[in-house]
């Protein structure tokens, strides 16, 4: 075991922290924007009842029903929770790190090793993902690890879908809205 695999572990939890604290935020926020939606077309129904079209009650308790589902998911997730685990073990990595390149005299090679891989065993596993934008993303020294090109193109895919993905799910509803005010025929 080397100091590399600690420094290369704890860089990728972080990125793995950073990412489980997005999608707490993005699946909290989403419930919000989609509940408040709901709330507005189930008022809007109030005063005329076919605003989406004849299948409005149809359209608005599948909305309903699909957010009570996805609510329950990302619940289940608990994107928050799994956050604040990774950042603690990535915490304790980082500080078994500095103590191991500093050849501390009150821990032992094997002692380093053994702390290591119970840290490793105290949450989840980050991604590969997490590992290949942990090194794309890194800034400063060079690795023993430095990123291919096809790791480049891949953390910038991951990138660039998630925005888009993020993008639409947000806009999602005013498009609907767009589409259903303007599109209409007299």
């Amino acid at each position: 075991m080397t100091l590399d695999n600690i420094w290369f572990t704890y860089k990728a939890r972080i990125r793995a922290q950073v990412r489980l604290a997005k999608n707490d935020f993005h699946s909290q926020a989403l419930l919000v924007w989609y509940a408040f939606c709901g709330a507005v077309l189930a008022i809007l129904t109030i005063r005329y009842p076919q605003i989406l079209g004849s299948n409005t009650d149809i359209l608005a308790a599948t909305l309903a029903i699909a957010l009570l589902v996805v609510s329950l998911m990302v619940t289940g997730r608990d994107f928050r929770g799994r956050s604040i685990e990774m950042r603690r073990n990535y915490l304790a990595l980082q500080s078994l790190y500095r103590r191991a390149q500093q050849n501390s005299p009150i821990l032992s090679p094997q002692e380093v090793e053994e702390r290591y891989e119970s840290l490793l065993d105290e949450v989840e596993n980050h991604t590969t993902l997490d590992d290949v934008c942990a090194r794309v993303f890194h800034t400063g020294k060079l690795t023993s690890r430095n990123p291919s090109l096809v790791e480049l193109a891949r953390a910038g895919g991951y990138i660039v879908v998630r925005t888009f993905v993020l993008i639409f799910l947000y806009g999602l509803p005013l498009g609907i809205t767009y589409y259903t005010l303007f599109s209409r025929r007299p």
